[in-house]
């Protein structure tokens, strides 16, 4: 009888672990090929060098379906995958200036003296060499007939072009709203417009603040610059302070609106589908109507059903006060590629009047390729049927410092668009019946069948002798 079970026993054993076996992974991954992709782009190189650099344009980011750019392939010409890899901006070569406070120099005029927007006659102006400001005179104006009417700024140092002024006034300065325009000149005596108009503020609403206190400037601006202004007063001015842009590769910062693919007038929701996996690091709301103030939360998913990440809670408004507009600046956050977005009004704080519009500002992510076998290179993208795939070549590059990058790296660039078949490439395709796995459950419960009638027969057996014993 224990000879019996012990054999018992040992077929189940082997029974199972033959299971286990024909149970297990049984992975063979087909090569992938562009007929798995559904767009593509031609790429254009020089044909001398060992790894290209091209940017990713609009098209592209709309063409892939998954976050991680997974769905990007490499090909070279004989349609073998080739090494890439993709620099996002925090990645890439980047440059940033410090922030740079200029001398600045207060010009007065007489109370009965000309208009606010003219310096007076009366002031002398002198430089020394290098053409920085040094003394302002003001003649004959006395300092009871004092007014305040501008401000000139000392731009004569700067090596780079700054693309925003930010001011700093008085404290006692509150509650109003001011139009200003800036000027400029390289010899202080002809002047020309640098910005025609635009706004500063600080005024309270409940428990709000509205504080703007800074200006866009153009891409380049001259020696010196004339700040005036107009609807108030006098504006004491404490300091002035330049920032410059950010470069990644002189790659600048693009955008793209959007508008609500859904609204819920309930709950006073918007969504938007991008329908794109844009790297976006700013946002915007363009308000459909005029003096618009409500508070809002701005929220992003990678899919519809969420999870919802909080992007910005706070004001938005587009103001008319007086002849002078207020709009809310740029929202600056981490890079997302989330297709799906939504904005909120809280509390039922007010209501748009139309529906606002979406604004994503994103900078175009580096795309690097070993240049392996021949040419025509070619880019393909948008796919459901395939994975990411390890990046040797980010290792590499990473092993490097930037200087010796750059003397590998040539720049190569998009061509031609190519369309590999149809949109059913960016949709999962049906998994194939799986027979074996049919055949080995099938196998699985005729051997279960089988244990229990052998356990089944054994145990009348023992039963049987037990009788007799």
């Amino acid at each position: 009888m224990i000879i019996k079970l012990r054999n018992f026993v040992s077929l189940t054993v082997v029974f199972s672990s033959l299971l286990v076996l024909m149970l297990g992974p049984q992975q063979a991954s087909a090569a992938v090929a562009k007929s798995d992709f559904a767009y593509g782009y031609s790429i254009e190189v020089d044909g001398d060098g060992a790894i290209y650099s091209l940017f990713l344009d609009e098209k592209v980011y709309k063409g892939l379906i998954r976050e991680d750019r997974g769905d990007l392939r490499i090909f070279n010409g004989h349609g073998q995958v080739v090494p890439h890899d993709i620099r996002r901006a925090e990645k890439m070569t980047r440059k940033k200036q410090s922030s740079v406070e200029l001398p600045i120099f207060p010009v007065y005029k007489n109370k009965h003296g000309e208009t606010e927007t003219k310096a007076s006659p009366n002031v002398r102006i002198t430089t020394n060499d290098q053409g920085a400001i040094i003394d302002l005179n003001y003649g004959k104006v006395t300092k009871d007939e004092a007014v305040l009417s501008a401000y000139i700024i000392d731009a004569s140092s700067l090596k780079n072009a700054p693309d925003l002024m930010t001011i700093n006034w008085n404290a006692q300065h509150v509650d109003f709203v001011t139009r200003v325009r800036i000027e400029g000149s390289d010899d202080l005596t002809r002047w020309r417009n640098i910005v025609q108009q635009s706004t500063l503020s600080h005024l309270q609403h409940g428990t709000h603040t509205l504080l703007q206190k800074t200006i866009d400037l153009p891409r380049s601006i001259p020696k010196y610059l004339r700040l005036t202004w107009a609807g108030y007063e006098s504006l004491t001015i404490d300091s002035i302070k330049l920032d410059f842009p950010e470069t990644y590769h002189a790659q600048p910062r693009q955008w793209s609106a959007f508008s609500p693919s859904k609204v819920d007038e309930t709950q006073q929701i918007y969504y938007f589908d991008t329908n794109t996996v844009l790297p976006v690091d700013r946002l915007n709301v363009k308000l459909p109507a005029r003096n618009t103030l409500v508070k809002v939360l701005i929220e992003s998913a990678p899919k519809e059903t969420g999870p919802w990440y909080s992007r910005y809670r706070g004001l938005l408004y587009d103001l008319e006060y007086g002849q002078t507009m207020l709009r809310n600046p740029s929202i600056h956050q981490s890079i997302n590629s989330h297709r799906h977005w939504r904005l909120q009004i809280l509390n039922g704080e007010g209501q748009f009047g139309g529906e606002p519009s979406l604004n994503l500002g994103w900078i175009a992510e580096e795309l690097l390729f070993v240049a392996t076998g021949e040419s025509p290179f070619t880019l393909a993208y948008g796919s459901a049927r395939v994975g990411p795939v390890a990046a040797p070549l980010a290792q590499l590059l990473s092993a490097k410092t930037i200087k010796q990058q750059g003397a590998l790296i040539k720049s190569a660039k998009l061509g031609s668009s190519i369309d590999f078949g149809d949109d059913s490439r960016l949709e999962p395709p049906k998994p194939p019946v799986d027979w074996k796995r049919y055949l080995l459950w099938a196998v699985l419960i005729l051997g279960v069948i089988a244990l229990a009638f052998m356990a089944m027969r054994l145990y009348k057996q023992m039963e049987e002798q037990a009788t007799e014993e």
